[in-house]
């Protein structure tokens, strides 16, 4: 699992080491989670469009990954078993290169963490070479590659889903589609799905997924006072309740922007019982530094950027 993270952007450079929940403060912190998200999401992918000029660095055990994209080049590096592996892409030309240990040109690096794939001959030597790099590269990659999951910075869900959608193993970054994978979870992992509903009835919510009209499949949400449609209960319990299953898809990483936003005490410590019982490292974005309090967690921290 990956510990150390640090963003570059414009001259400034933010960092994090990776607690069981690390609550961000300060300034330039929901960028900071967008760029940790964008190239994570994008290992072995193309390169992420995330502005002119940034940088990311990262620490995974042994292995340590960079990568600096400036208007004219994108430098990467990857560093394994005591060996340095840096590939240079500029795409005004075009030109793909892996500059070190030996310098040819390759055919992806505009691709995180590229493989050595060269159209060019190369000796019996190099061609060892490169079959050596690439065993060093594959072990990298999947240091790396972790499962992440973005939340934020608001959480909007539909209530209702088309009763033919497939079957859904992630959740949309503002929880649009929560309905569809909450019913997904109540089909094909109940004691997933019945853990949410225990963790909301003891906050006098009833948590419900079923065929709402013809062709359509719905989630209410009850209280002693009634039912409501999901799109219309409370901002806390929509943010809790996305949370919960963006927990049960059991990513490796999961960020938050806007934790905070509509967050109340008790909505808190039912998350923070949650939380406790997984595994998931979380990053959370916070404007309040108080609401940390209500977090009865093991190992958290609070780092403050300026990004």
């Amino acid at each position: 699992m990956i510990e150390y993270v640090e963003v570059g952007l414009g001259g400034r450079k933010a960092a994090v080491r990776l607690t069981n929940v690390v609550f961000v403060t300060g300034t330039g912190k929901s960028t900071f989670l967008k760029l940790v998200y964008g190239v994570l999401s994008s290992v072995g992918k193309r390169l992420p469009k995330l502005g002119i000029e940034w940088s990311f660095y990262a620490q995974s055990g042994e292995v340590i990954y960079s990568i600096t994209a400036t208007r004219n080049r994108v430098r990467q590096t990857i560093s394994t078993q005591g060996e340095e592996i840096a590939f240079e892409f500029v795409p005004a030309k075009g030109a793909h290169r892996l500059i070190k240990p030996i310098d040819i040109a390759v055919t992806d690096a505009d691709v995180v963490m590229p493989e050595v794939k060269t159209k060019e001959h190369v000796s019996v030597v190099a061609d060892e070479d490169i079959e050596r790099l690439n065993s060093l590269l594959l072990a990298a990659r999947k240091a790396f590659s972790v499962k992440a999951q973005f939340l934020g910075p608001y959480i909007s869900p539909r209530s209702l889903v088309d009763a033919s959608t497939k079957q859904i193993n992630a959740l949309e970054r503002h929880g649009r589609n929560l309905a569809a994978v909450l019913s997904n979870l109540a089909l094909y992992n109940p004691s997933a799905y019945d853990s949410i509903r225990t963790a909301f009835r003891k906050l006098g919510f009833s948590i419900s997924v079923g065929l709402a009209k013809p062709g359509f499949v719905g989630v209410i949400v009850s209280t002693k006072r009634g039912k409501m449609p999901l799109s219309k209960a409370p901002c806390s319990i929509k943010s809790l309740l996305a949370i919960a299953v963006a927990l049960e898809l059991k990513p490796d990483l999961l960020l938050i922007d806007n934790l905070d936003y509509c967050l109340t005490k008790n909505t808190a410590e039912a998350l923070a019982a949650i939380l406790r019982q997984k595994s998931t490292k979380v990053i959370a974005e916070i404007h309040n530094s108080e609401v940390v309090d209500w977090f009865n967690l093991p190992n958290k921290s609070v780092v403050e950027l300026m990004l």
